[in-house]
């Protein structure tokens, strides 16, 4: 939440000279704020998953990653939305080497998976292509089998990057919003007409859109709109390339909460709720050693709370069925087998503490650490601290406003920021069925409502106490 940063590297004493890493987080547990939607959580798919047949409803491993998050959002979309296409009959094996059929047994296919998770559902429909009526057909047939998992249908995706050389050239050069507008105006005409009362959402556009095609598309059509999405990265996988020290730097952090408070003030305006539906650490599929590596997990904890904190409806972290990049599952083509990547624990971390509502916490720190607090429903107050700094560990002292003098404290570990294995959190490891092995907390005792935790480098903390 509010940090302050104390930057001394010049005094004596300070980190830079090997001087004690400290921080302090000031909890005010009276002053309860925004409470976290249920459904905050979610995670992104390429619309050719469906087609791929990875969900389904026999598929254990893959349902148990995904239950092991709890009520959560499930996004169909990405980049290869505006490369599929709906076919009502079965797929007759001659499909189109540049589009994915999707077929009536992949959309049942689906939805049994989505049942058997107990998750809601973002799908998106191809708008590139400028096929409504296709598009139509698919919403409705979707809708029937979906019924009440389905939040909304999000209508095409990155349309701000419509001419995008050498991949996406869906439009010629210098395609504009005013394009965008009229082709969205034909699509909801036809969609409505066909799907009366449907929920629908968008843009779907990058963060480099917002002012072009995010602030317009929500002016112009917020009363077509269930809520509005956008999709952000804070690094690129491009030169000069991110490390792992600016992932977690405070200017990729501050990149973060400027996007985040843009887009909540253009939806409020706009009466609308805002979802980041697709977002990751690093855009074009991730940096290795960066984004698929201990130091990410540590990054999207403090990420989820950044966006919570802005009042954001949700976020969707884009996976690839794959074992490089970014994902939080990764897939391997060879053996078949799931398994959870770095990533995938910040989401633990997040189940377990980003729950009830926000509270504010003052951090006061002479090195890279941040801190967030919550009110859980369970009258628990659950404070996060996260120690960004990779060389050096930092003590926490946390005042939590309370009289408490016990608690327990659940961790974020890895061996290192650049390791890829032996991470956990609380204790808890994902084992090759998908399941989580036990939690294990440490007690920790303090006085008057003060605690006193030591963090390791590149680690993070969830203090948990029972309210006054």
């Amino acid at each position: 939440m509010m940090r302050t940063l104390l930057c001394l590297l010049f005094a004596i004493g300070s980190p830079a000279f090997g001087g004690e890493v400290t921080a302090t987080v000031n909890v005010q547990a009276d002053k309860p704020g925004l409470t976290i939607p249920a459904d905050f959580m979610g995670l992104s798919y390429e619309k050719t998953a469906i087609a791929e047949k990875h969900f389904r409803a026999d598929n254990s491993t893959l349902i148990n990653l995904h239950r092991n998050l709890g009520d959560c959002v499930l996004r169909i979309g990405g980049n290869k939305v505006e490369l599929s296409k709906w076919q009502a009959g079965e797929a007759s094996g001659k499909e189109s080497k540049e589009m994915t059929l999707v077929t009536p047994n992949h959309v049942d296919q689906f939805y049994a998976f989505i049942q058997a998770i107990n998750w809601k559902v973002i799908y998106g429909v191809n708008l590139a292509s400028n096929d409504p009526a296709n598009s139509a057909e698919e919403i409705n047939y979707a809708s029937k089998v979906g019924g009440k998992s389905i939040i909304a249908f999000e209508i095409g995706n990155e349309p701000d990057h419509y001419y995008l050389p050498p991949k996406k050239t869906f439009r010629e050069k210098g395609y504009s919003y005013a394009q965008y507008k009229n082709e969205l105006s034909e699509a909801l005409r036809v969609i409505q007409a066909k799907n009366p009362g449907a929920p629908l959402t968008g843009p779907a556009n990058t963060s480099g859109g917002n002012t072009k095609f995010f602030e317009p598309c929500l002016n112009d059509f917020k009363s077509k709109l269930s809520f509005a999405t956008s999709h952000f990265y804070p690094t690129t996988n491009k030169e000069p390339f991110p490390t792992i020290e600016t992932l977690l730097s405070d200017k990729a952090e501050a990149k973060t909460i400027k996007m985040a408070e843009g887009n909540m003030a253009v939806a409020r305006k706009a009466g609308l709720a805002w979802r980041l539906a697709e977002c990751n650490s690093t855009s074009l599929g991730g940096t290795a050693g960066v984004s698929d590596v201990y130091a990410a997990a540590v990054w999207g904890s403090d990420f989820l709370f950044d966006i919570a904190e802005r009042g954001a409806a949700g976020i969707n972290f884009h996976t690839i069925f794959g074992l490089n990049g970014y994902t939080a599952i990764a897939y391997d083509k060879k053996t078949t087998k799931y398994s959870a990547r770095p990533l995938y624990y910040s989401l633990l971390l997040f189940k377990d503490a980003g729950r009830g509502k926000l509270l504010p916490a003052e951090t006061k720190s002479n090195a890279n650490v941040t801190a967030h607090a919550t009110l859980g429903d369970d009258k628990k107050i659950r404070v996060v601290v996260i120690n960004k700094d990779i060389n050096q560990a930092a003590t926490a002292t946390i005042n939590t406003g309370t009289n408490q003098a016990a608690g327990t404290v659940a961790r974020l570990v890895g061996k290192s920021p650049s390791e890829k294995e032996g991470i956990t959190y609380s204790g808890m490891t994902v084992t090759t069925e998908g399941k989580l092995t036990s939690s294990q907390v440490e007690t920790i005792k303090g006085a008057a409502g003060k605690f006193e935790i030591t963090l390791p480098a590149c680690s993070a903390a969830v203090l948990t106490i029972d309210a006054n």
